[in-house]
């Protein structure tokens, strides 16, 4: 029990975080988010993080002046979908999809959004400082994690800019 409240203070007190790395997510000609990859101050494990055995943060900043609803639900959408291997893997976690895409809204320039991935107790989803939903279940955190820390080579590499200095 202390164990669980000891991992929920780490998530709501930024300062004991620590920025590892951070990449921008282009949708073409538009970047719509910069993403900063964060793990708890003194934990520094690349080999944890990426194999998603570690409590990490995943912090968005939005760039652009507006970007709807629609366009942030196909987004997550699309990122999530993405990483599940097959139709039956995204049929049987379609509930869970459609319960974080219903809670997402727009996003406007400088807005924050956390996203507090834990391999214990799943990703919990901060909006500009206010919880809004937990992500329940292995294979969607895995998915979104994935997403965003594999999304290529580059993507990869500026996130864990930080780890792999300190790896050489």
């Amino acid at each position: 029990m202390l164990l669980i409240i000891g991992l929920t203070g780490i998530n709501t007190h930024p300062e004991q975080w620590v920025k590892v790395g951070e990449s921008e997510i282009s949708w073409g000609y538009k970047t719509p988010y910069r993403i900063n990859l964060r793990a708890p101050k003194g934990v520094h494990d690349i080999d944890d993080i990426r194999n998603g055995v570690q409590d990490i943060q995943f912090d968005l900043e939005w760039l652009a002046p507006v970007t709807t609803q629609e366009q942030v639900t196909a987004h997550f959408k699309e990122l999530l979908e993405n990483q599940l291997k097959d139709p039956e893997s995204i049929k049987f976690n379609r509930v869970i999809i459609d319960r974080l895409l219903n809670k997402l809204p727009a996003a406007n320039r400088f807005d924050h959004w956390q996203f507090y991935f834990s391999p214990d107790s799943g990703t919990a989803v901060y909006i500009n400082g206010e919880k809004v939903h937990n992500i329940i279940g292995s294979e969607i955190n895995r998915a979104l994690h994935a997403a965003w820390l594999f999304r290529d080579p580059v993507t990869t590499s500026k996130l864990l800019t930080r780890l792999l200095k300190l790896g050489q």
